[in-house]
C-alpha cells in the first residue's frame, strides 16, 4: 500500500518535505480531539489533500470511531485514497464501509510489553481474512495513537516469520533514530511515523522527516 507514510501533516511545507525526502504517504488526521486534527468543512484541508495528491502521495483519511456516513461524505470530497480506522471499530462496521470503494487500513493496537505470536495472530487474522490491510500500533487508550510509545519489536519479529506473506504497516514510537532497528527486527516492509518527526509536538521537522526516510530505506 505505501513504504513510507508520516501522519498527522498540517501544512504544504510537510508535503514538500516528505516528497523531497522519499516518503510516499501522508496521513490526514480527522479526530477531533487529536493535535494533529484537519477541520472537513475547511477549504485548508482541501488545498491540502489536493496539494499531496499533485506531488504523487497517498493520501491516507484517519478516523476514529467516525459514521460511515461521515466518513463518505469526506471520501466524496476526493481529499483521500484510503480510509484508516483507529478506533474501536468492528469487522462489521469495515464492511459497511464498502460502498465508498476505497481500501481500507485497520489499525491493532497491542500493548507495549512482549506479546505471544498466537496473540498477535488472534488480533490480525479476522481482518487479513476479511481482505482489510493492517497497522500495528500501540494501545494508547483514549488518546487513540500519537504516544510515541514503541512495540515489543522482538513479538513482531517471530510472528513476522511465521505470517510471511502477510501485508502490514509498522507504527508505534518509531522515530529516525530506531526505526532501521525496527525494520530489521520486525521485517516490517511498510511504517508509519507522526511524533517520532515533530519538534515541538504536534509540528513537523522537515529535518526529522529527512533523517527519518533516510533511515526507513533499505
Amino acid at each position: 500500500m505505501f513504504h513510507i507514510k508520516i501522519c498527522g501533516i498540517r501544512l504544504k511545507s510537510d508535503i514538500d518535505a516528505i516528497e523531497a525526502a522519499g516518503g510516499d504517504a501522508v496521513g490526514l488526521n480527522f479526530f477531533p480531539k487529536s493535535i494533529r486534527y484537519l477541520d472537513p468543512q475547511s477549504a485548508s484541508t482541501g488545498e491540502l489533500a489536493i496539494y499531496a495528491q499533485k506531488r504523487g502521495l497517498t493520501r491516507v483519511g484517519v478516523f476514529v470511531n467516525e459514521s460511515a456516513e461521515r466518513i463518505g461524505s469526506i471520501s466524496e470530497k476526493k481529499w483521500i485514497d484510503v480510509i484508516q480506522l483507529h478506533g474501536d471499530e468492528t469487522l462489521g462496521d469495515a464492511k459497511a464501509l464498502a460502498a465508498i470503494r476505497l481500501p481500507i487500513l485497520r489499525a491493532i493496537k497491542l500493548p507495549a510489553g512482549p506479546i505471544g505470536v498466537n496473540q498477535i495472530d488472534s488480533r490480525i487474522r479476522p481482518w487479513t481474512e476479511a481482505g482489510f490491510g493492517v497497522l500495528l500500533d500501540v494501545d494508547a487508550g483514549p488518546a487513540h495513537g500519537g504516544s510515541g510509545t514503541a512495540l515489543d519489536w522482538d513479538s513482531l519479529g517471530r510472528w513476522s516469520k511465521a505470517n510471511e506473506d502477510t501485508s502490514w504497516t509498522l507504527a508505534g514510537g518509531l522515530r529516525p533514530d530506531n526505526v532501521a532497528e525496527a525494520i530489521n527486527v520486525t521485517g516490517a516492509k511498510s511504517v508509519d511515523v507522526a511524533s517520532g518527526v515533530e519538534s515541538p509536538r504536534g509540528k513537523k521537522s522537515a529535518t526529522l522527516i529527512s533523517e527519518f526516510c533516510r533511515n526507513a530505506n533499505p
